[in-house]
């Protein structure tokens, strides 16, 4: 079914404003400015001839400014927050690790990306670029190391003799003391703003009653570095092979995020978690996954071809390469957990629903999430995208597949703003491919959440003058009478955003605080009480009342917990679908603010009456959920009140509600 929002938008008149200016050239490689019609936000296009390696330095050199303020900025910001996160002596280990690791990565990866990277910098430098070489190169690796660390500190807790030997074969030079587990534990709560959980679609043209469609959400910690500049790369190569990456400046690997060929083949990438990782490969033989997937855009003429390069190179991390072909209309999940590579799920006429937890038996014994909320919304996301397939087959265009991507149902309580919804607050992009027409819609995120913005439809152009042309403007269907809540998400971004910048001060709080406000207010002015908004307001007011009570505060640190805790019990008596894990989550949060106020003040009742339900809850929750090991220390957390202050002083992130 077609909207009538869609109709409207799409016929918006393309003026000049339309068009791509040219607005560099170096040796007939080219450089566009575009601008979305309808909007004020414009992207970049890079029209290439060549392969990655031998174009990547007019990457670096048109865009050296938008290199410099995007994702490699996030990257090496978010990087040097969590290892400061560290004591000295923690430092000290980790960065020895970190040094073997990368160099094992380096020693494994293609000459082709080596060479790539080094071309990239020479281009930022020679345009002005003053990052050191050492931190630029370091930042491609950083998404590989991350999962690494975050296995790490799992198998420290599981079985630390095998987590030892694991760094020990390849790192026994760097290894100094025996106290792993504590630093990885840290350095990989730090390093999940890196991380990407995304939602993917593809449906195959006999299912859809038309054509192909493939895609998927972005969603990522580096939200406000990535969707400022987007960019599209154009790589034109003497093999007559074209491939087009979407991403943003400095990922010259654009292939690695999304993108599709002139042969049908479209591709978007996944990140999961392993205790697979591997480090080193025979020098040469294997590539890291984003740059992996970029490769089978350059190369892949088939789904076959795409499968075997997969296979051959295999990587470092755990990652799900989505792969489509409308040629043979049918697509393929390839699963990677270090050097196990499957082919979990194939599917010719027919379609497949894509997030973040592994399928095939192979991977899945090594896999795990990191959390049960990550368990329960991955699987929620997975399982409302195929529902919502098979329930219209035959009706599946672009457009639906924009619509379903920019969702807000929950799977499993029904409509939220946020939690296990298809839109993630830290969605930065969301591309919709149709290879066969070589067409493709892209969110240009002039607003919050990104996808929430328009969409410009574009085709592939013939090169010179017209590297892309445009097809249309669209946006994300919204339900009728909810104006405002959808409007509301705009500041329960915004609040994300400022409890990124600033968890651990009171002004920092402060700020998120009245962000949330807004979302809040915006939200009941349509008669929803949405539940994402107002548990995190009321563990923001916990943690702010811990900062208080650090400062000496304890009357505001009163004031705080008395308001939050009212919040949560509102929460009790006006959201009524809520999930066994959010009842646990409300109980518990009631719990430690209780537990916050002085002895004197202390109500042993509603104290331990929390604390009963909660552990009751928990207890289901981990005879379901053996292996996840965050059950276990939040049941530790639940015995420990005298250590709240110290937990909670460190600061909580927002994002954590997701």
């Amino acid at each position: 079914m077609k909207h009538l929002l869609f109709i409207f938008v799409f016929l918006i008149p393309f003026y000049a404003s339309a068009e791509c200016l040219l607005k560099n050239e170096l040796n007939g490689q080219k450089h566009f400015s575009c601008k979305a019609p309808g909007t004020n936000k414009s992207f970049h296009v890079l029209d290439l001839k060549g392969g990655y390696a031998e174009t990547a330095y007019y990457h670096g050199y048109f865009l050296k400014n938008e290199i410099d303020t995007g994702v490699l900025k996030g990257i090496i910001v978010r990087t040097e927050r969590a290892f400061a996160e560290l004591s000295a002596k923690e430092l000290e280990q980790i960065q020895l690790i970190r040094k073997c690791v990368i160099n094992n990565y380096r020693a494994s990866v293609s000459e082709e990306f080596k060479n790539g990277l080094v071309n990239l910098y020479a281009g930022y430098k020679a345009g002005g670029g003053t990052t050191p070489w050492k931190t630029f190169e370091e930042a491609n690796y950083m998404v590989e190391f991350s999962i690494f660390a975050d296995s790490m500190q799992r198998q420290l807790a599981e079985n630390p003799t095998k987590g030892k030997l694991k760094v020990f074969g390849s790192c026994a030079p760097y290894i100094i003391g025996k106290a792993l587990l504590s630093p990885f534990k840290k350095l990989a709560e730090g390093l999940r703003s890196l991380k990407m959980g995304c939602t993917g679609i593809s449906a195959a043209a006999s299912f859809t009653g038309s054509d192909l469609v493939h895609g998927r959400n972005f969603d990522t910690g580096l939200l406000s570095f990535y969707e400022p500049e987007q960019v599209v790369i154009i790589n034109r190569q003497r093999s007559g092979l074209n491939a087009v990456g979407l991403a943003s400046p400095g990922l010259h690997y654009a292939g690695g995020i999304s993108g599709f060929n002139n042969y049908g083949i479209s591709v978007s990438l996944h990140e999961l978690q392993t205790e697979g990782t591997k480090i080193r490969y025979a020098d040469g033989t294997s590539d890291v996954a984003p740059y992996l997937l970029h490769k089978v855009l350059l190369t892949a003429r088939t789904l076959d071809d795409a499968i075997h390069i997969i296979k051959t190179r295999k990587g470092f991390g755990a990652w799900t390469f989505f792969v489509s072909d409308s040629k043979s209309d049918e697509q393929a999940s390839i699963e990677l957990s270090g050097d196990t590579v499957v082919v979990a799920r194939r599917a010719k006429n027919k379609y497949l629903a894509q997030s973040n937890h592994f399928v095939a038996a192979e991977t899945s014994a090594e896999g795990y999430e990191y959390s049960l909320n990550k368990t329960l919304e991955t699987r929620a996301r997975f399982k409302h995208v195929s529902r919502t397939l098979e329930e219209n087959q035959g009706r599946i265009d672009a457009q639906w597949v924009i619509d379903r991507l920019t969702g807000h149902y929950d799977e499993l309580v029904g409509p939220r703003a946020f939690g296990r919804t298809t839109t993630k607050l830290y969605t930065a992009a969301t591309h919709v491919i149709v290879p066969g027409r070589q067409e493709w819609w892209m969110s240009v995120a002039e607003t919050y959440p990104t996808n929430r913005s328009h969409f410009v439809g574009l085709r592939l152009g013939a090169g010179g003058s017209t590297p892309v042309e445009f097809i249309g403007v669209t946006k994300a269907y919204e339900e009728p009478g909810k104006e405002l809540w959808y409007d509301s998400m705009k500041y329960y971004v915004q609040s994300y955003l400022s409890n990124e910048h600033d968890h651990k001060t009171i002004a920092g709080l402060d700020r998120t605080l009245g962000l949330l406000e807004q979302a809040r207010a915006k939200s009941l002015e349509n008669d929803i009480y949405e539940y994402t908004y107002e548990f995190m307001w009321a563990r923001i007011k916990v943690l702010r009342a811990a900062k208080n009570i650090m400062n000496k505060n304890r009357t505001a640190a009163l004031q705080d917990l008395t308001q939050a805790q009212d919040n949560f019990k509102k929460i009790f008596e006006n959201v009524p679908s809520l999930h066994a894990y959010e009842k646990f989550q409300v109980h518990m949060w009631i719990f430690r603010a209780e537990s916050l106020k002085s002895q004197k003040l202390q109500n042993a009742t509603t104290l331990n009456f929390h604390r009963t339900q909660a552990l009751g809850i928990l207890k289901t929750l981990i005879q379901q959920y053996p292996r996840q090991s965050e059950l276990y220390d939040l049941e530790w957390s639940l015995n420990q009140s005298e250590q709240l202050y110290t937990v909670l002083g460190a600061g909580i992130r927002l994002g954590t509600v997701e």
